[in-house]
C-alpha cells in the first residue's frame, strides 16, 4: 500500500473516530452503552474513536441509526475528488442521488474490502429489487392471452 493512501486511509480513520467520540458526548452516551448496542467491547469502542480500528460497515450502519444521521454525517469531510471526475452519470441527476454517488466514490477511493464488500452488497441487492418490480410491472401491463376453448 502507498504511503499516500495509507495516509488517507488513517486520516479517515481518525476523522470518523473524532465524530463518533463527538456526537456520543453530545449525546452523553457512555462508551458501554453504544459498546452494548453493538455487541463489542467499550476497549473497541476506544480505539474506533482514536481511529486506531477500521467500524466495520454494519456497525457504522448502526451508529447512523442510533445518533438519527446520514452516514455522510461520517464522511463528509473527507476531501472531494475534482468537479470534472464528480459525475459518473451523463444525465441530469438530482442533488440527493449525486451526494449519493459522491459518497460511493470515497468509500471506494479509501479501499477497504469490508466497505466495498458492504456496499457491492447493497447495490447488488437493491439492484435486483429493481429488476424485479420491472418485470412485474411489465407482466401487469401485458395482458395474458386467453386459451380458445376451441384449440
Amino acid at each position: 500500500m502507498s504511503k499516500e493512501i495509507k495516509d488517507k486511509n488513517i486520516k479517515l480513520l481518525k476523522s470518523i473516530g473524532g465524530k463518533l467520540r463527538s456526537k456520543r458526548k453530545e449525546l452523553k452516551i457512555s462508551q458501554g452503552k453504544i459498546a452494548d448496542l453493538l455487541d463489542i467491547s467499550d476497549t473497541q469502542i476506544y480505539k474506533y474513536e482514536l481511529g486506531y480500528s477500521l467500524i466495520p460497515l454494519d456497525n457504522l450502519l448502526k451508529l447512523c441509526e442510533l445518533f438519527n444521521v446520514d452516514i455522510y454525517y461520517f464522511l463528509g469531510d473527507i476531501k472531494k475528488e475534482k468537479q470534472e471526475n464528480a459525475s459518473v452519470i451523463n444525465y441530469p441527476i438530482n442533488s440527493e442521488l449525486e451526494k449519493r454517488v459522491m459518497m460511493l466514490k470515497e468509500i471506494y477511493e479509501f479501499n477497504y474490502e469490508d466497505l466495498n464488500f458492504g456496499v457491492n452488497n447493497c447495490i447488488d441487492s437493491m439492484y435486483a429489487i429493481l429488476k424485479k418490480r420491472q418485470k412485474q410491472g411489465r407482466d401487469r401491463e401485458t395482458p395474458k392471452k386467453k386459451k380458445n376453448a376451441n384449440n
